[in-house]
């Protein structure tokens, strides 16, 4: 390549706007000279002047040549080398109306200092799943400048996801650093995509989604979240005629909560020694399904702390029994099931399931409402880890916009979690 870009060939000229636009897209530019310095290419270019200068502003004929502009830009390396293209750029003065302008340069936009061919390159190494530090070793540039590039990407594909189809959404929070610091995600439970990030986990998080529902006309028919009071406010207020599903799991969360303070709880008031050292590490035990412990030596163990221990053993089957809730043939057995459940959790006098059980009473049309629209949060509790793995690959993202473009980008299985 450089052979015939040396001009070394009788047709050198021809044969280096060639190369120059099939290998790098450079057009409207020759080649001048190649310079290698600190172990780089430096491919020198210079403006093809048109053989007829017109004005861009007036039309004017009377254009003169007023002098030249330098700039080095990013290129495709060559082999393991880093090439630059150095231009001159000649610059232009209508002598009719004043104006004074300079040669486009038709392979890069605005003042960035790569090409379109180093930008496409860099987001190609991305999608191979190299990270933004691999990425900016390999080309010996800065790590900003291939975040940028990236973050420049996802803006212009992701910034503003259509809302056309959307009719079924999944509302959640994630914690994005210690300090109680939260970003509330909206997601397309059909596409698995995410719609909208909103800052912290109030209404305030959710007031640009629903701006953009209103304005796009879109009908939201199905809502599934947790039992967050802001979001079933914000539903309720946005989308009253949705099914507003509160999420089984979240439901399931709220017990073994419950179940796990009164393993702690039983654990400190009792005195046995024995006793103690059975309970003692016994968390995955008692939160764990029934069906799902194999060992029988762990199945001996728990056996043996419920049968010590009434009120681990009023809360392991509580926790069991939750399931039955969403099992029933219809919603009338599911509500007679429910109350059935809250009246066993308060006859134990266990104060954590008395809570769990006032919650519940309260939120039982969220709950219910299962029957009409089966949906869960599962797919959001797996985007949730993606953004964990995410997260703790990259040490966190001090770029709060660029974060939230890697949200909203998700999704696209060519767009791989980067840091």
């Amino acid at each position: 390549f450089l052979h015939y870009l040396c001009g070394s060939s009788p047709t050198s000229s021809e044969m280096n706007d060639s190369l120059l636009y099939q290998a790098y897209g450079v057009k409207n530019y020759s080649y001048a000279r190649t310079e290698y310095k600190d172990n780089s290419i430096f491919l020198h270019l210079k403006t093809i002047s048109p053989k007829r200068f017109v004005c861009p502003h007036c039309g004017g004929l009377h254009v003169i040549k007023y002098g030249i502009v330098r700039r080095k830009l990013h290129n495709l390396p060559f082999g393991s080398k880093p090439c630059y293209l150095s231009l001159q750029i000649q610059r232009y003065c209508c002598k009719r109306c004043g104006a004074v302008w300079q040669s486009d340069i038709p392979f890069t936009h605005g003042q960035v200092s790569y090409t379109y061919r180093f930008s496409s390159y860099v987001l190609d190494l991305l999608r191979m799943g190299n990270t933004i530090k691999d990425v900016a070793q390999h080309l010996h540039v800065g790590w900003n400048m291939v975040k940028e590039i990236h973050k420049k990407y996802l803006k212009s594909k992701y910034s503003s996801p259509p809302l056309k189809e959307v009719h079924r959404i999944g509302i959640d929070e994630f914690a994005t650093r210690k300090g109680h610091i939260y970003k509330t995600i909206v997601v397309d439970l059909d596409t698995g995509r995410i719609i909208h990030v909103g800052e912290g986990k109030g209404k305030e998080a959710l007031r640009g989604f629903w701006k953009r529902v209103r304005r796009n006309k879109v009908k939201i028919t199905t809502v599934t979240s947790d039992l967050s009071a802001a979001f079933i406010a914000s539903v309720m207020e946005n989308a009253p005629n949705a099914v507003h599903v509160y999420d089984k799991f979240h439901v399931s969360k709220l017990v073994n909560d419950a179940v796990d303070t009164v393993r702690r709880q039983v654990y400190a008031q009792e005195t046995d020694l024995e006793k103690r050292s059975l309970i003692k590490g016994a968390r995955w035990l008692l939160l764990r399904k029934d069906r799902d412990i194999f060992d029988d030596e762990k199945k001996m163990r728990l056996e043996n702390i419920l049968q010590t221990n009434t009120p681990l053993f009023h809360a392991y089957y509580l926790k069991e029994d939750l399931d039955q809730i969403w099992m029933q043939r219809s919603k009338q057995e599911a509500e007679k099931q429910l109350f059935y459940w809250c009246q066993r959790a308060k006859e134990t006098q266990l104060t954590p399931f008395i809570k769990v059980a006032n919650t519940l009473m309260a939120r039982r049309s969220g709950i219910l409402a299962w029957y009409h629209a089966p949906v869960t949060n599962a797919m959001l509790e797996g985007i949730n880890n993606k953004i964990k793995v995410m997260k703790r690959r990259a040490y966190g993202y001090r770029d709060e916009q660029y974060f939230n473009l890697l949200l909203l980008g998700l999704h696209d299985k060519t767009n791989a979690i980067r840091g």
